[in-house]
């Protein structure tokens, strides 16, 4: 009986872990505090690197703050049009 119940707490543990890792949304959505007219989205974190997106008229534009690189797509990703911009230091 005490198996069992084990058995059954660890099986709730892995699905709770499993469906709160993929919601399919930005972390965080936050309004700018210098411009209210668009909004930033947290998009992930990888190695320590925090990377956001805004729309800019029809593009989003994607940047992290740890490598310098801005990525611009026009209407979608599935088009060919990519701008990076590597800052030197």
């Amino acid at each position: 009986m005490k198996n069992l119940l084990r058995i059954f707490l660890l099986v709730i543990l892995v699905l709770s872990v499993m469906f709160s890792c993929s919601s399919g949304k930005p972390i965080v959505t936050t309004n700018a505090e210098n411009n209210q007219t668009y909004k930033i989205d947290y998009l992930f974190e990888h190695d320590g690197c925090k990377v956001y997106r805004f729309q800019d008229m029809d593009r989003y534009v994607y940047f992290s703050n740890c490598s310098g690189n801005v990525t611009a797509l026009t209407n979608d990703s599935t088009k060919a049009r990519v701008e990076t911009i590597v800052r030197v230091k």
